[in-house]
């Protein structure tokens, strides 16, 4: 397997499990645990072919936000300060997921605010969260999920 790439290997277990295990297999929980795991191959594959998909978010988050803040100057500068704040913090973290969280915390702390802005945070953040959901639902096993009904 070391002359194989990650891709490659990610490949051959795929075929593995889909020629050899789950035509093999007769307990249904079993073959929808073969699924589940052949979703999460298949996300594991997307992830390194295009990287982590919160880096995207993020970038999308960040430049609402900073288009926000240009809206926002007049009507709102203590919730632009506080954009500004929260972008300049997540600048410094690297690793996408923390910067996600950290992020999402700030803002989220900023919803409480009773300034006219907030609907403008509220909006995008409730846009991320739609576009995060749907993009996930990709990597959803939906036999896993029937079988708990």
């Amino acid at each position: 397997m070391i002359l194989l790439d990650s891709q490659q290997i990610l490949a051959a277990i795929k075929r593995s499990l889909e020629t050899h295990v789950l035509p093999s297999l007769d307990d249904e929980l079993a073959q929808i645990q073969v699924h589940a795991a052949l979703t999460a191959l298949a996300e594991v594959s997307h992830r390194l072919e295009h990287g982590d998909p919160y880096v995207e978010a993020n970038t999308r988050l960040e430049d609402g936000l900073r288009s926000l803040t240009t809206e926002t100057r007049g009507e709102s500068p203590e919730l632009t300060a506080q954009i500004e704040i929260a972008l300049t913090a997540a600048t410094g973290i690297d690793d996408p997921r923390e910067r996600n969280r950290c992020l999402g915390e700030a803002l989220t702390g900023l919803l409480e605010r009773n300034d006219p802005g907030v609907a403008g945070v509220r909006q995008l953040l409730e846009q991320e969260a739609s576009r995060i959901a749907g993009e996930d639902s990709a990597w959803m096993c939906t036999a896993a999920i029937e079988s708990l009904q």
